[in-house]
């Protein structure tokens, strides 16, 4: 059945009247749902490559939501180059709408599973770019590294514990590998670590503020590695600092955390 003819305009309430096969009520991540929905109605071909989606209002109330939430949707189908937009006429499914661009969804992040994941993805692209930036940083690179390092041991015991400070200074490390598309990715990475590097921080915290200086210690050796054009020991430092953070964290276990140094 196509899409216009299961539209049954509603307000976005519980228990209004709707296709059941389309609404999703009012849970959390409305538009990640919604998000999901469209996915697989390309996915199947209900909407093919060229093909024009309903307008805002026609999807808001095929599935009983806002058009606040519709508008969040469709703006991350376009951020992921699945559908866009063509002005005056609407929005359109992207010409190859399943070479997509890789994400993960703010929900995952609070999964062991995933974050495990995540860190382990971090081993993959943050040691082989600190070698990167051991062999190609600028002095300019020295000195962001050098500010983010000490604005971590600035902040350590202020309100965000230096996390802010933390995630710089591997963005830093990404931007000095003189790769773009990994700094481009750790950027991406940036946004979702926030959270699991405040957990990471406070679990440290609580056995003293000389464990903090402990985890400030690992971004110095990173720092000193980079500074002195070690790629070998840039490597080793910040594969030692991700393993000890997912131990911190007890998602990669301190015996797996040995076999993988």
């Amino acid at each position: 059945m196509a899409l216009k003819e299961r539209m049954h305009p509603a307000p976005e309430s519980e228990g209004a009247a709707g296709d059941g096969n389309r609404r999703i009520g009012r849970p959390l991540q409305l538009a990640d749902r919604v998000v999901a929905a469209l996915q697989e109605d390309i996915e199947k071909g209900r909407f093919e490559a060229g093909a024009r989606l309903p307008t805002e209002p026609e999807l808001a109330a095929s599935f009983g939501v806002s058009r606040t939430v519709i508008r969040e949707a469709v703006s991350r189908l376009k951020a992921d180059g699945i559908v866009v937009s063509r002005q005056g006429a609407g929005v359109f499914v992207s010409d190859a709408p399943l070479q997509r661009s890789f994400r993960i969804r703010d929900a995952e992040v609070g999964s062991g599973v995933a974050l495990r994941e995540i860190f382990e993805l971090r081993l993959c692209l943050e040691v082989e770019g600190a070698g990167l930036a051991a062999v190609r940083r600028s002095e300019a690179d020295l000195v962001l590294l050098r500010h983010w390092l000490q604005e971590m041991d600035r902040t350590k015991l202020g309100q965000d514990l230096g996390v802010g400070a933390d995630i710089e200074f591997h963005r830093a490390v990404a931007v000095a590998s003189g790769n773009g598309k990994v700094a481009d990715f750790q950027r991406y990475l940036s946004l979702l670590l926030h959270q699991s590097v405040t957990i990471a921080r406070n679990n440290t915290l609580q056995k003293g503020p000389a464990h903090v200086d402990s985890v400030i210690g690992e971004h110095g050796d990173i720092y000193r590695a980079i500074e002195t054009g070690s790629a070998a020991n840039a490597r080793s430092a910040m594969r030692r600092h991700l393993l000890l953070a997912a131990a911190r964290l007890g998602v990669i276990g301190e015996e797996e955390a040995a076999l993988l140094a």
